[in-house]
């Protein structure tokens, strides 16, 4: 890739654009720097949040906490958290207040604090790289990814308690599932490898029905082709979930599903700068184990 156009795939250029507002959809695909997905809570409650992504690290793999009423992530240089995504949610008392909005500036206080959760985005060009027979249709398509509520109950903390797992999916072939399981297992702070696939894991996160269906809880949905069955990854809108679930007092904040937050960081260097995580959740692990799903 020449320098010029190589420029144009930085995350700088990436937030610079939802900056500007001229990326208002999934931004899949877009750069080569690691997604995030974000959550942000007033600073009375930053440690209870924290403690649910220690618990639940294929769901909320924490990449970063930022100091209270701090807007720049130290992953990405000259970034402003609060302008950088294409769309935010915001949040009143533990309600959807606003959804798709362009920016949160004028939300996040002095006493607001920001984390920054791996996302599957960054696997999905991991993927395309190893083989492009991967590439997640949904990347291909520009679309974020089928989005589903799951079932499955999280590792409760403090206030955060009775929130499920949510999963992102992507359709593969049966034959295909082995080399995409060794591909994301190397992403283990980008949600890792599956947590279930095929039909039997779609009735096991309880979201068969709805795939059936062709409906999603987020996302947009993405039409399989014969031959293909439902992969299953831990997706970050499961830190939108808790927030819900756990219905805290003032104002919360969201990255809007499909639209991501790029930093300056490939996935290798994201790696290196702390402890490997689980390749499943807590949560499930065992009963995965017992029902083929791992």
């Amino acid at each position: 890739m020449d320098p010029e156009a190589e420029a144009k795939h930085t995350g700088t250029a990436a937030r610079l654009q939802a900056r500007r507002g001229e990326i208002t959809g999934s931004n899949t695909g877009i750069a080569t720097g690691v997604y995030c997905n974000l959550v942000v809570v007033p600073q009375e409650f930053a440690a209870d949040f924290r403690q649910p992504c220690l618990r639940n690290p294929v769901c909320l793999p924490l990449l970063e906490q930022t100091d209270p009423g701090a807007r720049k992530s130290k992953l990405a240089a000259g970034s402003d958290i609060s302008t950088d995504i294409p769309r935010y949610n915001n949040y009143q008392d533990g309600k959807l207040h606003s959804a798709g909005v362009s920016n949160i500036t004028a939300q996040w206080s002095d006493e607001h604090v920001g984390f920054l959760l791996g996302c599957s985005f960054t696997f999905e060009i991991g993927l395309a790289a190893a083989d492009p027979r991967l590439t997640a249709r949904n990347m291909a398509e520009g679309k974020a990814p089928p989005v589903y509520v799951t079932s499955v109950q999280l590792n409760p903390s403090g206030v955060f308690t009775g929130a499920c797992m949510v999963v992102s999916m992507r359709w593969y072939r049966k034959d295909d599932i082995p080399r995409v399981r060794a591909v994301t297992a190397r992403f283990s702070r980008q949600h890792g490898e599956p947590v279930a696939w095929g039909w039997e894991g779609a009735e096991y996160l309880g979201v068969a029905d709805r795939l059936k269906a062709k409906a999603v809880d987020f996302g947009e949905w993405v039409e399989p082709v014969d031959g293909e069955v439902p992969v299953f990854w831990g997706c970050g809108v499961t830190g939108e979930i808790a927030l819900r679930a756990a219905k805290i007092p003032g104002v919360s904040m969201t990255h809007y599903s499909g639209t991501m937050f790029v930093t300056d960081l490939t996935a290798e260097e994201v790696e290196n700068r702390g402890p490997r995580l689980e390749p499943l959740s807590p949560a499930i692990t065992e009963d995965a184990r017992d029902n083929g799903l791992a």
